[in-house]
């Protein structure tokens, strides 16, 4: 009986000692949830991506949490989606500063690295990679050429056209 009590009393205390000295789980995270344990919400996303229709996920997810950002699990990782233009602009000005990219662990299973290098040094290498055209700076000067030939193309096929 005298063994009963103190294996009910240590567990009891390890319990305790658990529950009271585990570090706390209150992250600043953003709303949204994880889904099921493994998978998470992943089946939804593919379902909604097999229908031609993956911003439905997306936006589904905006107008539940009222936020452009949102956490939820993709791919068995969780994983934080930014929306929106403002949430973008914060990504990418502080990439390599806040935000470290990075291949999820299935991704990295599945198609292994041939340089074995870091995913960061293979995002560096890919902006670098990035042509000119695409860059910010660029498409300023592709809009006054843009602009030229839609004025051009108005006046000589829809003039006194109805």
């Amino acid at each position: 009986m005298e063994l009963l009590y103190i294996s009910i009393s240590l567990v009891s205390l390890t319990i305790i000692l658990i529950v009271f000295l585990s570090p706390s789980k209150a992250k600043n995270l953003p709303p949204g949830k994880t889904g099921w344990p493994v998978i998470g919400e992943s089946i939804e996303y593919l379902a909604a991506g097999w229908k031609g229709q993956p911003e439905k996920f997306i936006f589904e997810r905006i107008s539940n949490y009222t936020s452009y950002i949102f956490k939820t699990n993709l791919m068995l990782q969780p994983t934080v989606v930014f929306c929106g233009a403002p949430a973008h602009k914060f990504l990418f000005t502080n990439e390599n500063k806040l935000i470290q990219s990075w291949w999820p662990s299935s991704v990295d299973k599945i198609f292994p690295s041939s340089t074995q290098t870091s995913s960061k040094e293979e995002a560096i290498k890919m902006r670098k990679m990035l042509p000119n055209f695409f860059k910010p700076e660029a498409l300023k000067w592709y809009i006054g050429i843009m602009d030229t030939i839609a004025h051009q193309h108005f006046a000589a096929n829809w003039e006194n056209k109805v």
